[in-house]
């Protein structure tokens, strides 16, 4: 059985990637294990007049984690849900756990409602999006789950076979019983080159046995006109895949991925190397 990580923090934001990740996971056929990554706080809360001492604060942290896996599990009982609460940072926490299980995909949430917001919430997905190879499905506060039947794979038609994982995209194609479309963002074909087609080609060739799907869309802001072209489209889930070859610093730091995570309408699934 597969198996979903799914980081929570108890935000609407992470509780809601939560359920969005049942919901897959029934289509999947995987199991839920929701992660709490707890680190105490400098200083501790008063509540109701008791002062909360560090390891009243982690039971409690535990028993919240624990009561949002039981309401799940009692909204599906067929998904096996599961929770763990560890010490330490999130990146860590993840990290660990995905080099310790077989871990299928990690999915967490995002939120772009104003830059305060992308600062401190962004940068805890876009932190664990950077330091796990498996694969991070990247979940907006708007998207509702409908079951995914088409996923865009997102590129730009440079250095292909260098920068597509194809093997990870295909393993995920299969279990999710998806259609593959290829989408291309241009404005008056600038991204245009004499190698362009020859690309198109290696990668039709990638994923010969899927059959894909080219879309080339015209436009100038490539995060949004990707997310809308998606969403007008019915194609579900958006694929990302930060290039090799550039420091993922860098790709992270002002680049479409980062872009498209942040904006993006539907679900953005990011895959490296």
């Amino acid at each position: 059985m597969k198996t979903f990580l799914v980081p929570v923090d108890f935000s609407s934001t992470s509780v809601h990637a939560a359920r969005y990740a049942r919901q897959l996971a029934k289509q999947v056929g995987a199991k839920i294990i929701l992660v709490h990554a707890y680190e105490p706080p400098p200083s501790f809360p008063m509540v109701e007049g008791m002062l909360y001492t560090e390891e009243s604060l982690r039971e409690l942290m535990k028993d919240k984690l624990n009561q949002l896996a039981a309401e799940m599990e009692k909204e599906d009982p067929l998904i096996k849900t599961e929770a763990m609460l560890m010490d330490g940072n999130l990146k860590q926490v993840t990290t660990s756990l995905t080099e310790a299980m077989q871990v299928f995909l990690i999915v967490m949430g995002i939120t772009g409602a104003g830059k305060i917001k992308e600062t401190f919430i962004g940068s805890n997905t876009l932190a664990v999006a950077k330091a796990n190879s498996v694969p991070v499905l990247i979940v907006p506060e708007q998207a509702q789950y409908t079951l995914v039947n088409d996923v865009g794979l997102t590129t730009d038609f440079r250095d292909v076979a260098e920068n597509i994982p194809d093997k990870k995209i295909k393993e995920f194609l299969v279990n999710a019983g998806a259609r593959l479309h290829v989408l291309n963002v241009d404005f008056d074909l600038k991204s245009w080159n004499n190698d362009t087609p020859f690309q198109s080609g290696l990668i039709e060739t990638m994923f010969e046995s899927f059959h894909p799907t080219y879309h080339f869309i015209e436009g100038e802001n490539v995060a949004e006109d990707l997310s809308s072209y998606a969403l007008n489209n019915s194609i579900e889930m958006l694929i990302a895949v930060p290039k090799k070859h550039n420091m993922m610093q860098k790709i992270f730091g002002g680049s479409h991925t980062k872009e498209l995570a942040f904006h993006s309408k539907v679900p953005v699934l990011v895959i490296h190397e």
